[in-house]
């Protein structure tokens, strides 16, 4: 039942976390868990929170346990499933990020690349100075984990320096870390973490539809922390261009069934006649 501990001690085989502490996060975390149900109406979806309340989006509300200030790291550690997606409170879900789960299939921790290489906290290091710059932070917004005793222990150390170093910021320390261990990391495509928006507009029809946006301005105001009964729309966060931008790119998506237009189809055809090819391709580039 939504709002107590499961009691069997089982572990179910895959399923997605939020953690919250604060009213208006846990608000968020009740919109942002409504929008994903949507788009994963079968997944179980679970919320570790410092308060007890009912709301049936969840399967489990779990009440945190500690006072950390990233109630992320215990909800990872006590995650009741073998295969955890977690999202932060401010990631919306346009499509069905299921995918991630197979590649803890082959992977110990899945993330995106911080988009922002350059920023900040990007550039922190925490005790070791000498990581390149080509190994970029992952985002912790958007982690899949795989259950086992070296991800276990990986992120208990993760939590402990954190709070042992009195730490502002994680993914530096996430980022030490990862460099440092022998986890296998499966680094996922902007489209599974999207922060920065004009990406969209500078895309194509090539492109793959973004599955999560990643949203910091979320949390900030009250402006979308009033009704957690309400799911997160994009329509009422994104300009109306940006909110086009993502429908075409839904339309072009064949990694998510659409069909090949005809210009697609035309030019798969002369790739199985090479001669033909480069003759076309040749009148083409005489004439445009």
């Amino acid at each position: 039942m939504p709002g107590s501990e499961p009691s069997n001690g089982r572990s179910e085989p895959r399923g997605v976390v939020f953690a919250a502490s604060g009213a208006s996060y846990v608000v968020l975390a009740r919109r942002a868990a409504r929008t994903l149900r949507q788009v994963m109406p079968g997944t179980p979806i679970d919320l570790f929170a410092d308060r007890a309340f009912e709301d049936t989006t969840f399967d489990t509300v779990h009440r945190l346990e500690g006072r950390g200030r990233r109630p992320k790291m215990e909800a990872l550690r006590r995650s009741r499933f073998d295969r955890t997606l977690y999202l932060d409170c401010d990631v919306i879900a346009l499509a069905d990020p299921s995918e991630i789960f197979a590649l803890l299939d082959y992977a110990d921790l899945a993330g995106a690349h911080e988009h922002y290489g350059s920023a900040p906290i990007a550039m922190q290091s925490v005790r070791d100075t000498s990581i390149p710059p080509s190994f970029r932070q992952i985002n912790s917004g958007v982690l899949g984990v795989r259950k086992s005793a070296a991800t276990d222990a990986f992120l208990a150390r993760w939590q402990d320096d954190f709070e042992a170093l009195k730490l502002q910021f994680d993914q530096p320390l996430l980022r030490e870390l990862l460099w440092k261990s022998d986890l296998r990391l499966a680094v996922l495509p902007q489209e599974y973490n999207l922060m920065h928006m004009p990406y969209l507009t500078a895309g194509n029809e090539k492109m793959m539809a973004p599955r999560l946006l990643h949203l910091p301005h979320l949390h900030v105001g009250s402006k979308f922390t009033d009704d957690p009964s309400r799911p997160l729309s994009p329509a009422e966060i994104l300009s109306d261009h940006e909110c086009s931008t993502i429908a075409a790119r839904f339309a072009t998506d064949r990694t998510l069934g659409a069909s090949r237009d005809l210009r697609v189809l035309a030019a798969d055809m002369l790739r199985k006649a090479p001669a033909l090819d480069r003759t076309v391709r040749g009148i083409w580039n005489r004439f445009r």
